[in-house]
Parts: C-alpha cells; sequence; structure tokens
C-alpha cells in the first residue's frame, strides 16, 4: 500500500492503534481535531486481515467518510457506512467495527437505546473507538464506550453501577429533600487505568503550527439591559411592550438572560427584537461586516438580530457547523453565544485551524458584564482543559486576552 495517502503521524498512530487492536480487542484512538482521525482509522482497517468493516458515525459525517475511503482505499475490502440510528436495521455480519465520535455513547448513568442497539451489533468484533473528546465531562463516560466489546478494560463490572462503585467518586446533590447522585466525578487514576487501550493524536504531533487561541471580549451593558436581565433573575418575568412574560424553570431564566444580552429573545414561536444593541455595535466596531467575518451563534434569535445589522458577514450555528466546515478562511471568526457542552466548545473552536494555515488562529468569544455568558464561557474553558488531561505531554495555545467596550 502506497504511504502517499498518509500523514507520517498518521502512519504512526495508525501503527500503534493497530498493535492495541490485535492485543487487546478494542483501542480508543483520541484524536484532536484537524489531525486527521479518519484517514488514520481507514489505515488501521485496511492494513488488518480484516475484510467486511462496519463504520458508525453521525449522519452529517458520512460523505466524509465516503470521500476519505474513496481517496485512500487501494484494497478490495467491503465498508459499510451508516449512523447511530439505523444501526439496528443492519442484517449483514462484520469482521470488524470503527465507532467515529464514539462520546456520544459515553453518558453516565442508565444505557442508552443507541448503546443497546450498538452493542448487540458489534459486541463480538474487534473495535476500533475514534473521536477527539472521549470524556469532557467527566472520564466516568470511559465506560460505556468500551462496554460495546467483551474485552473492555472494565469487563469485571456487570454493569455502569459496579463500575462507579470501585471507579467513582460519590457527589450527591438534593432534589426535594431526596439524595440524587450526580455521575460526575471519577478517581484520578482512572485515565491511568485505561491508557493502555488509548492511542493519542494531538495538533502538534500532527504538524498543525497554528493552533487556536481563545481571545475574551467583554461588551459592557446599557442598565435598561441590566435592568431587564435582573427581572428576569429575580422575577422569571419581562415586560415587552407593556407585555410581561414569564419563565417556568431556572434553565428557561437562563436561556432567556442569555439571549438578552445580545438583544433578540425567543419567546413562544416568536422571535423578538429587543432595542439594546450593545454587542451589535461593539461587533461592527471590532470586526467590521465583510465576507471574511464569520459569526456563530447558538441562538436562532441572535443570528436573526445580526442579519438585521450586518449584509456581508456569515453565519453559522454553534451546533450545526461545530464539526465538518472548514472556517480557516475566515479573517475573523467570533463565537457569539453557545450551549453547555464540553466536546461541542472544542470541536467549534477548532473550525479555524487548518495545517496549511501560516496565520495564528484566534477564536473570538463575546460576554458581557451582566448576564451569563462569561459564566458559560468559563465553564466551557473549564471542560476543555479538563479533556485534555487525556493528551500527556500535549498542548494547545490558549490565551485569554480580554477586550472591553469601555
Amino acid at each position: 500500500m502506497s504511504k502517499l495517502a498518509y500523514m507520517p503521524h498518521q502512519i504512526e498512530k495508525s501503527d500503534a492503534a493497530s498493535k492495541v487492536l490485535r492485543t487487546k480487542g478494542i483501542c480508543l484512538l483520541a484524536g484532536l481535531p484537524r489531525t486527521g482521525k479518519t484517514a488514520t482509522a481507514i489505515r488501521v482497517a485496511e492494513n488488518s486481515k480484516l475484510n467486511r468493516i462496519l463504520v458508525v458515525t453521525k449522519k452529517s459525517a458520512i460523505p466524509g467518510w465516503h470521500s476519505e475511503i474513496k481517496r485512500i482505499s487501494n484494497t478490495s475490502k467491503e465498508y459499510t457506512i451508516t449512523n447511530y440510528e439505523q444501526v439496528k436495521k443492519l442484517s449483514q455480519d462484520f469482521d470488524m467495527a470503527i465507532i467515529d465520535e464514539s462520546h456520544t455513547i459515553g453518558r453516565p448513568g442508565k444505557p442508552t437505546q443507541r448503546l443497546k442497539d450498538l452493542r448487540a451489533k458489534v459486541y463480538n468484533l474487534p473495535i476500533l473507538l475514534l473521536t477527539g473528546t472521549p470524556a469532557s465531562e467527566s472520564h466516568l463516560a470511559y465506560y460505556y464506550q468500551f462496554c460495546l466489546s467483551p474485552l473492555s478494560p472494565f469487563k469485571n463490572y456487570k454493569n455502569f453501577y459496579a463500575f462507579f462503585r470501585t471507579w467513582g467518586v460519590p457527589n450527591p446533590i438534593y432534589v426535594n429533600g431526596r439524595s440524587v447522585e450526580t455521575y460526575k466525578q471519577a478517581k484520578p487514576n482512572l485515565i491511568d487505568y485505561v491508557q493502555p487501550w488509548i492511542v493519542t493524536l494531538d495538533q502538534n504531533e500532527a504538524g498543525i503550527k497554528h493552533q487556536a487561541q481563545d481571545r475574551v471580549h467583554t461588551v459592557q451593558l446599557n442598565q435598561s439591559t441590566l435592568d431587564m436581565i435582573h427581572d428576569i433573575k429575580k422575577n422569571k418575568v419581562v415586560t415587552i411592550n407593556g407585555e410581561v412574560y414569564g419563565f417556568d424553570s431556572d434553565i428557561a431564566e437562563r436561556v432567556a438572560v442569555h439571549q438578552v444580552e445580545t438583544g433578540a429573545l425567543k419567546l413562544y414561536d416568536d422571535y423578538i427584537q429587543l432595542d439594546n444593541t450593545e454587542v451589535v455595535d461593539y461587533l461592527k466596531a471590532t470586526f467590521g461586516d465583510t465576507p471574511d467575518v464569520g459569526f456563530m451563534c447558538h441562538f436562532k434569535a441572535t443570528r436573526e438580530k445580526l442579519k438585521a445589522h450586518f449584509k456581508y458577514a456569515k453565519f453559522y450555528s454553534s451546533n450545526a457547523h461545530a464539526e465538518g466546515v472548514n472556517l480557516s478562511s475566515l479573517k475573523h471568526f467570533v463565537i457569539v453565544n453557545s450551549d453547555y457542552s464540553g466536546a461541542k466548545f472544542i470541536q467549534r473552536r477548532e473550525r479555524a485551524t487548518n495545517i496549511k494555515r501560516k496565520t495564528p488562529v484566534v477564536v473570538h468569544h463575546i460576554t458581557t458584564n451582566g448576564g451569563i455568558s462569561k459564566a458559560v464561557y468559563d465553564t466551557l474553558s473549564n471542560k476543555k482543559d479538563f479533556t485534555l488531561a487525556l493528551y500527556r505531554g500535549t498542548t494547545i495555545d490558549r490565551t485569554n486576552i480580554t477586550a472591553t467596550n469601555n
């Protein structure tokens, strides 16, 4: 097989993953975004003696897998590529399984139906797990990813709860006077225990010279906006055009505050443009309005607000465009607001990273002085640092440079 289809780091890491797969039956290939995990995984399959390869991934990633296999494969191996939701409909047998984005089955607690369907199909196969964020919330997430195989490092635990009694750290919360375990904390030596089943691939090894750096901007909100946010936090209501709207939960309250910061709000089925434009004004003054400026927003209300004020800038969803898009051509990549997913946070901030890039990658994050956006960023940033603990001896450049509109 020609090595021209692969970068040197992909050859090295696929050889390492192949060895783990042969000796242990299951391997987790943890590769940071933009490092070429897909090609590395394909090389593992291509160099094996196994012919019928099942690839399970997200629906949006299926075309990319077909493209890479067409580019790389020069064998007679038979690849079946499907998404998680279709696994239970498969009738044929396979010799090997590649489980892409395996972190999606790693949620602690009760097993999901997705996990049960997948396990029923691949349980006795050699399994290559593939993800950039294997445990963005808790190292307890390793249990369900590895439990797809009878050769799991946790095979002696009959279920997650038995595993938790050995490897978990109790961290309950109290709901209506009743103790409820959160299943978030693991013993520190868990990552050392699973390390022999894991091969890591970081951006330094991939030759990515310009790695993502965060720049946090703090926009100063006007008093009228701060008053509206205060009303939502204290009374769980907001008054718009003389009409009072209520929020029936803490989550609804936080979502409302997060949207109000940027000057728009979804109420029931309506997207309401508020009068405040502090964030809009800051974005215009700081980044301008050109086709090489990209704004990524979690809330549709925010995107609609910005679209009313920007004619040439590009807009992206913090979920739909967190993976599978290349934004490295942008001069300014700005995350205006986002959700709470640690995995998505890592993925979206790498959209502007590219191995061929010759200039620094700065990811701009917009926060304010009076909402919850700064707390959201801090939480997600901590989750990123937690995830990177897996990539021992590696670092990602990160600088927090605070800019304000004072």
